[in-house]
C-alpha cells in the first residue's frame, strides 16, 4: 500500500430504529389531500396568498441545524411561504411521530425517510410521488446520481427525492496508522490488508481494538456482493434471504472471525462504551459507518482521521445510504410542499447540506464542488465517497424490510459474540431464513 498525501489540519473546538415500520402504518386512515385541477398531487390555489408547511426531520442538534438553514434559506427566497422544522431526537420517535401523525390526519406536509423504510409508508398510501411535481419545477433527474434515485423509484415513479448518495466506507484513526506504520490504502486494498491491518492496529501498546463492523445485513452485504454473493435469492424478486448460502456464508464467517480473533471489542466493552465513542477515544482503529458519522468524528478534539474505500474481496462494492424528501399525501397544499422540496434538492440547498459535513450530495454538480470537496477540513479525502458510487447498490425496497433487518441483526448479533461451532452458526442461519420468509411476502 502507497501512502496518500495529508494536508495539514487544525483541531476544531444504533440501533438505530427497532420499529417494524410496517405494522406502525398497517392501523392508519389515510385522507389523501390536495389534488386540485391543475395538475395531479398540486392543489388549484397554489397561487393564493400565503403558506405555511411543517418538515420533519429526525437527528441531534447539529443535523436539525443544517436543516433549519435550508428552511431558513428558502423562506428567505420565498417569503410568502413559511416552512417550520420537526426535530425529533431518533429515527424510531421520527416514524413513531410519523404513524400518531398520519393517523391523527395532521401529517407533516415533508418529511425524511431513508430508502430501506419508504416502501411501507408507499404501500398505506401515506405519499404523493414527486417526479411530476418536480419535473414542472425544472428538476431534472439526469442531474442526480442514478443509485439513490432507482432507490426511491417505486411503481415506476419516483417517490421521494433523494438528497443524498452516502456509501460506506472504512472511518481510519491517522494516527494509530501512523504509529503502526501502515500507509493509508489509495485504491485496491484487499480483505487481507485489511484484516493484515486491523492485527497490526490490535498490536499496539495500550487498549487498541483494530477494527469494528456491526452485526448487520447491511455490513454483510457490500462485502458478500464484492465476492459476487447476494443476500437474497434474487435482487429483482426476493423472496428469502441467503446469507446461509455457501458463498455469503462464507462472508458471515469472515466478518465474524474479526470477533472471534480479538481484533473487535467485545460485546460488554460496546455495552460500557459505543463504537463511536471508542474511536474518538483513540481505543478503536477502524469503523465502517456512511457520511453521517463524520460531523461526530469533527468534535473529537484528539482525533485526526480519514476515510478509506472498502476493502474488496473480488469487485468493488458499497451498499447504497440515502435519505428523501418525502410529500404526504395529506399534505393541503402539494404545490407549496413541492416547491420546498426543488429548493432544498437543488444547488443552494444542497450546498447548505453539504457544508454541514454529514450528507454527499445527490446533485453531481455540488458533489464535485468546494461544498463537498474540501480538504481543509477531515476527511481529506472526501472523494472516497464519490469514487465508491459506481460499485453501489442498494438494498430490496420492499413493505416487510425493515423487519428483516431488525431480524437480521438479532442472529447476526449472536453469530457474532455467542456462536461457538460451524454446527451452531448453521441453526441461526436457518432459523433465520425461516423466520423472514413471510416478511418478503408482505409487499
Amino acid at each position: 500500500m502507497t501512502p496518500r498525501p495529508r494536508p495539514a489540519r487544525s483541531h476544531r473546538s444504533v440501533r438505530p430504529v427497532g420499529l417494524a415500520v410496517l405494522g406502525l402504518l398497517a392501523p392508519l386512515t389515510l385522507a389523501a389531500c390536495g389534488a386540485g385541477d391543475t395538475a395531479p398531487g398540486e392543489t388549484s390555489d397554489d397561487a393564493a396568498g400565503t403558506a405555511s408547511l411543517t418538515f420533519q426531520v429526525a437527528g441531534d442538534p447539529e443535523e436539525t441545524a443544517v436543516y433549519e438553514a435550508i428552511a431558513t434559506a428558502y423562506n428567505d427566497t420565498e417569503p410568502a411561504t413559511t416552512v417550520d422544522i420537526v426535530a425529533v431526537p431518533s429515527k424510531g420517535d421520527h416514524l413513531a411521530l410519523l404513524q400518531t401523525s398520519f393517523a391523527a390526519g395532521d401529517a407533516p406536509e415533508v418529511f425524511l425517510l431513508n430508502y430501506r423504510e419508504y416502501a411501507p409508508f408507499v404501500r398505506r398510501g401515506a405519499l404523493t410521488p414527486v417526479q411530476g411535481l418536480l419535473e414542472r419545477r425544472d428538476v431534472d433527474l439526469v442531474d442526480y446520481y442514478e443509485p439513490p434515485v432507482d432507490a426511491f423509484t417505486l411503481d415506476g415513479e419516483l417517490q421521494c427525492m433523494p438528497q443524498n448518495v452516502s456509501s460506506l466506507v472504512v472511518y481510519a484513526n491517522t494516527a494509530l496508522f501512523e504509529e503502526a506504520g501502515i500507509d493509508l490504502p489509495t485504491e485496491g486494498w484487499d480483505v487481507e490488508d485489511f484484516v493484515a491491518a486491523a492485527e497490526a492496529l490490535a498490536d499496539l501498546d495500550g487498549d487498541v481494538d483494530g477494527v469494528y463492523v456491526e452485526p448487520s445485513v447491511i455490513r454483510v452485504a457490500p462485502f458478500a456482493w464484492s465476492d459476487g454473493a447476494e443476500i437474497t435469492d434474487d435482487p429483482e424478486e426476493p423472496s428469502r434471504l441467503t446469507l446461509d448460502d455457501e458463498d455469503t456464508r462464507d462472508v458471515v464467517d469472515l466478518l465474524a472471525s474479526l470477533q472471534a480473533d480479538g481484533l473487535m471489542p467485545t460485546e460488554e466493552e460496546l455495552a460500557a462504551k459505543d463504537a463511536d465513542t471508542r474511536f474518538m477515544d483513540g481505543e478503536l482503529a477502524m469503523t465502517l459507518s456512511s457520511r453521517k458519522s463524520v460531523p461526530l468524528f469533527r468534535e473529537a478534539p484528539t482525533l485526526d482521521f480519514d476515510v478509506l474505500p472498502l476493502p474488496v474481496l473480488g469487485e468493488a462494492a458499497t451498499i447504497l445510504h440515502s435519505d428523501a424528501y418525502c410529500l404526504s399525501s395529506q399534505a393541503e397544499d402539494a404545490s407549496a410542499a413541492a416547491d420546498f422540496i426543488a429548493f432544498a434538492v437543488g444547488p443552494q440547498g444542497q450546498s447548505i447540506a453539504a457544508l454541514g459535513g454529514r450528507t454527499v450530495p445527490s446533485l453531481i454538480s455540488v458533489a464535485e464542488s468546494g461544498a463537498f470537496l474540501n480538504d481543509t477540513v477531515e476527511p481529506a479525502h472526501s472523494e472516497v465517497f464519490l469514487e465508491a458510487i459506481d460499485g453501489m447498490r442498494a438494498t430490496p425496497v420492499l413493505a416487510g424490510w425493515p423487519q428483516i433487518e431488525d431480524l437480521a441483526e438479532e442472529y447476526l448479533t449472536r453469530i457474532w459474540y455467542d456462536a461457538t461451532d460451524p454446527a451452531e452458526v448453521d441453526e441461526l442461519l436457518a432459523e433465520l431464513d425461516e423466520r423472514t420468509r413471510p416478511l418478503f411476502e408482505e409487499d
